[in-house]
């Protein structure tokens, strides 16, 4: 089975049945589509490789577009690599990044991947 959410900004505690019902039945054999703002990889800090860490146990497979609050730096130190027709970075063995511009076959159905966003509180930020 395929199932689709939106922003996580890593928030762990969206990975629970309270958050997405019947999550902890989800087996080897399905799949989570983040559309955008994974979170997880944005401070690099011990926090968010633990729970990277907890995420790897989980038995779907995790995948995630990029959007538009993305440590994208960070993100290019992963790999890159082919799967299911696309080029992804594979964060865990479970938890793959849908690189932009790509088609991925998954169940028989196809997704073409673009990321991103605008930010309108871009001026706000700091470096």
């Amino acid at each position: 089975m395929i199932y689709i959410t939106g922003d996580t900004h890593g928030d762990i505690n969206r990975f629970n049945d309270a958050n997405m019902p019947g999550e902890s039945t989800w087996t080897k054999d399905d799949y989570l589509i983040i559309c955008g703002d994974f979170g997880f990889i944005f401070d690099c800090d011990d926090l968010e490789k633990s729970w990277l860490d907890t995420l790897s146990r989980k038995p779907y497979t995790i995948l995630w577009v990029d959007g538009n609050h993305e440590n994208f730096n960070a993100l290019a130190e992963y790999p890159i690599e082919m799967w299911n027709g696309g080029k992804v970075r594979r964060i865990r063995k479970n938890i793959l990044h849908l690189m932009r511009g790509q088609v991925f076959a998954i169940e028989n159905k196809t997704f073409l991947t673009m990321g991103g966003a605008y930010s309108i509180d871009r001026y706000m930020r700091k470096k």
